[in-house]
This record gives structure tokens, sequence and C-alpha cells, in this order.
């Protein structure tokens, strides 16, 4: 039956080589996530439609592209509400470095959508953080290239390391004119944030006292 197993209405003409990608295991996974979706979206048509009509996030994430790590889930957050830039390490290149795809973005979510928030998210554990420190063993070109982006201390701890990193990509987010410009007047803030993956916790740099404070208070 293959993939289709779940389907009353076989549609005819599928070859069988698209049967058989659709029915490894990992890709099930995600036809069965799709289908409660569905139900999802039915019982819902009145949001999703709005959401078609138009976006109004409240603001441009900019976090690691770790599956471990989901935006949405983190902050309870619904379609529609956040900008997710992902890549690895939450880089962002400076701009002028020849890197446009999170610039492009920075300026849609700021110029286009009106976001006045900017949050740039690491986390926990993070191996692109580890590349950025270590360096990387194997010929990844294009991994080579883009932990070039940023630098850390080799001696410093891996979390230390990934705050640093995250402050790091704060001070590029500045050299883009559309982000400084409208920070220097206050009119946009970039909020620096760390993601612990052991306890499920965010911690927020505060500038005025230089540390790192939990985001939902109590410390």
């Amino acid at each position: 039956m293959g993939f289709l197993w779940w389907r009353k209405d076989k549609p005819k003409g599928i070859s069988s080589a698209h049967r058989a990608r659709l029915a490894d295991k990992d890709v099930r996974k995600a036809v069965d996530g799709y289908r409660r979706f569905r139900h999802h979206f039915e019982a819902d048509r009145a949001f999703y439609g709005r959401l078609s009509a138009s976006q109004e996030p409240n603001l441009l994430w900019i976090g690691c592209s770790d599956s471990r790590v989901v935006p949405n889930i983190i902050t309870n957050a619904d379609p529609g509400s956040l900008f997710v830039v992902r890549n690895i390490a939450n880089i962002v290149p400076p701009a002028g470095s020849g890197d446009s795809s999170v610039g492009a973005a920075i300026e849609y979510a700021v110029l286009h959508l009106g976001i006045d928030d900017i949050v740039v998210c690491g986390h926990t554990n993070c191996g692109g953080v580890k590349a950025i420190q270590e360096g990387l063993p194997g010929p990844e070109v294009h991994l080579h290239s883009w932990v070039r982006h940023s630098s850390v201390p080799k001696q410093m701890s891996a979390l230390e390391a990934t705050k640093r990193n995250i402050r790091a990509q704060r001070d590029n987010l500045l050299t883009y004119d559309v982000v400084r410009e409208r920070a220097e007047k206050g009119a946009l803030n970039v909020h620096e944030w760390l993601y612990d993956m052991d306890e499920g916790e965010i911690l927020a740099y505060d500038a005025e006292t230089d540390r790192w404070r939990h985001l939902a208070g109590g410390d």
C-alpha cells in the first residue's frame, strides 16, 4: 500500500518512485504531522484565512537552525507572530560582507513589515559555536565560509562562547543602516537572548548591568 495507506481515495498516476520516497519512515512522520495540521486548519479556517491575506509579525527572530530550538514553541507564538531567520549559530553577517540572505530578511522585516524589535537568540550546546571556536576538520566549504562571519576565543567555556557569539551578532546587526539609524532614534530595539536547553529557560542580556537575567524575571 506504500505511503498511501491512510488514503481511501488513492489518486491515479502516482509513480512507484514517488510512492517509495513518501513511504520513507522519516517522510511518513512529516505526512502524519501534516494530516494533523489539516484537522487544525479546518477547525480554524477563519484564523488561517486572515493569515493568508497579510502578516503582521511582532518581531524578527534570528536564531539557530538547530532542530531542538524552535522559536514558535519556545515563545508559544501563533503562526504570523514571528518573522524568522534561522541559520548555523544564529549568525548575522556584517553589512557588505557579500552574504545578502540575512540582510534581505532584516530589510524586509523593518522596512516592509514595520517590525521594531529584533531578537538574536542563541542556545546552549550549540554545534555551530563549537565550530566557530574549534574549526571544522572536514572539507565543508560552505560551513567554513559561514562560521568565519563570527569569532570567539578558543579558551572560553562553551557557555561564555555562546554568549559572546550572541553579542557579536548584535554588533553585526548595527552595521545595517536600517537597524542602526532606527536604534539610535529609539525606534527599534535589539534583544540578546540565550535559550538554555537543559532548563527550558531564556536568559536576556542586560546591557546596563552587563548581566544575563532570566527573561521571565526572578533574579
